[in-house]
């Protein structure tokens, strides 16, 4: 079984989705980072970087959103994550560019203005929240014109890439990021927020 620890934020929520959507069997076990138990020597032992999400499977340990998904579907055999080379290449593309870009402007978003007043850490950087905008607007335009051809990121269908980008735009209302005007990713968002398998990630967080 599966066992995956983590806290409520975008990088924890990436492989509950996967998960909940491969439907698998797996026991999620809550991180509070504030009361810093991601620094506690079992945690350690767990993780040499002390961050979530952390997976637990078979007595063995593996750190990072990204390789998590990528390792369970891959595991699972599911066609989430494809077989063929150049298929599993563009969903790898799609996660890599949230990761790098589009969505690590809306985590610097969430990181001002949610992460830094909640744990008393300082006021929103306003230049940074500005140039975090300006570079989130521009790349999520192209999101929208792709979406708007293709329906899915990732070959036409839907894959780990649409669970894994979806957590990051989630940020959006949060920060006060609109979405307006982008259409076909309003469209794929819509029905990404109302599948089964993020309501049920969802009711995990808050357990």
């Amino acid at each position: 079984m599966y066992r995956l620890h983590g806290f409520f934020t975008q990088n924890t929520l990436k492989p509950l989705y996967v998960l909940e959507a491969l439907e698998v069997d797996y026991e999620f076990r809550f991180v509070n980072l504030f009361e810093r138990e991601n620094f506690s020597e079992e945690f350690k032992r767990m993780t040499p970087v002390g961050k979530v999400p952390v997976l637990e499977h078979d007595g063995e340990f593996l750190f990072e959103s990204g390789a998590i998904c990528r390792y369970v579907a891959n595991v699972e055999n599911s066609p989430l994550y494809p077989q063929d080379k150049l298929q599993r290449a563009r969903v790898d593309q799609w996660m890599d560019f949230f990761t790098c870009h589009a969505g690590h402007w809306l985590s610097m978003l969430y990181f001002e203005r949610v992460i830094k007043p909640r744990a008393g850490i300082g006021e929103p950087n306003a230049d940074q929240c500005a140039k975090a905008e300006k570079f989130a607007s521009e790349q999520l335009a192209v999101v929208d014109s792709w979406l708007g051809e293709h329906g899915h990121l990732a070959n036409g269908q839907f894959s780990i890439a649409d669970l894994f980008a979806f957590a990051y735009l989630e940020q959006a209302p949060q920060v006060d990021f609109s979405l307006d005007g982008l259409t076909h990713l309003q469209s794929w968002y819509a029905k990404l927020d109302s599948s089964a398998a993020v309501q049920r990630a969802r009711e995990r967080v808050k357990q």
